[in-house]
C-alpha cells in the first residue's frame, strides 16, 4: 500500500491483473454514517465482485466477436472486466456513476498495457452517447436494487444496436428477482447461458450468466 492506495493482484479467466483501489476502506465507509439513508453512496465500487469472475470468462469465450466492436460496459467500478475486453481488441466505453472508481480504473489501466478504455462518468438514465451505437453491452452486478432495473433499460433502450447483445451477471439475492421481471417487463428477450457457484477471495456467492436482445 502507497499513498492511500491499494494494489489488488487478480486473475480472472487465466489473465492476470493489477487494480488499484483505495487503501482506506474504513473511512470510505464510516462517511456513510451521518447519512446512511443515501444509498447512492455507497461505496460498492470499492469491491471486485464474484460476478465479475463469470463476466471475465464469458468475455474471455467470446473474444473472437468482440475484436473492433463498439462495447459498453455499465457500472463498471475498478474496471477490471472493461481492462480484459480491451487487451482483446475490443473498443470499451465503461461508465460508471463514481468518480473515485474511475480515478482509479485510469491508473490501473496503465498497469495492465492498456490504454484504449474511455472511462465516463455519468447517470445512466441520461445517458449522452449517439443513439443505438453499442454492439454489445455488459454488466456485473448492477441489479441489487429493484429501482436499478428501469435506469439500466433507459441506458440499453438508448445505447444499445438493433442487432446488439447484452450479457449480465448477476448474484443471485431475493431483490434481484424482483429487479429482473422489471427489466423484462420492458420488452428485452432473455436466455440464461450459466450458473454457479463462485468462490473468490472470502466471498462465495451463487451467480448467473445472462444474455438478453430485442
Amino acid at each position: 500500500m502507497k499513498n492511500g492506495v491499494q494494489d489488488l493482484q487478480l486473475t480472472m479467466a487465466g489473465h492476470r491483473l493489477t487494480v488499484k483501489r483505495s487503501g482506506d476502506l474504513e473511512s470510505l465507509w464510516s462517511e456513510m454514517e451521518d447519512g446512511f439513508g443515501n444509498v447512492e453512496r455507497i461505496p460498492y465500487w470499492t469491491e471486485v465482485w464474484p460476478s465479475s469472475v463469470v463476466l471475465a470468462e464469458h468475455l474471455d469465450g467470446h473474444r473472437h466477436l468482440l475484436q473492433g466492436k463498439l462495447c459498453l460496459e455499465a457500472g463498471c467500478g475498478l474496471g477490471a472486466t472493461a481492462i480484459l475486453a480491451s487487451r482483446f481488441g475490443a473498443r470499451v466505453v465503461a461508465l460508471d456513476i463514481e468518480w473515485p472508481a474511475l480515478h482509479f480504473a485510469r491508473q490501473s489501466q496503465s498497469l495492465n498495457w492498456v490504454h484504449s478504455v474511455y472511462w465516463v462518468c455519468m447517470d445512466w438514465q441520461n445517458p449522452a452517447f449517439k443513439e443505438q451505437k453499442f454492439d454489445f453491452i455488459w454488466a456485473g452486478d448492477v441489479l441489487y436494487e429493484t429501482r436499478l432495473a428501469m435506469s439500466l433499460s433507459c441506458l440499453l433502450d438508448h445505447c444499445l444496436a438493433p442487432d446488439g447483445r447484452v450479457w449480465i451477471a448477476d448474484q443471485e439475492r431475493n431483490v434481484s428477482g424482483r429487479a429482473w421481471k422489471e427489466l423484462l417487463a420492458q420488452g428485452y428477450k432473455s436466455r440464461e447461458i450459466s450458473r454457479r457457484k463462485v468462490h473468490w477471495f472470502s466471498q462465495k456467492a451463487g451467480v448467473r450468466l445472462v444474455e438478453l436482445s430485442r
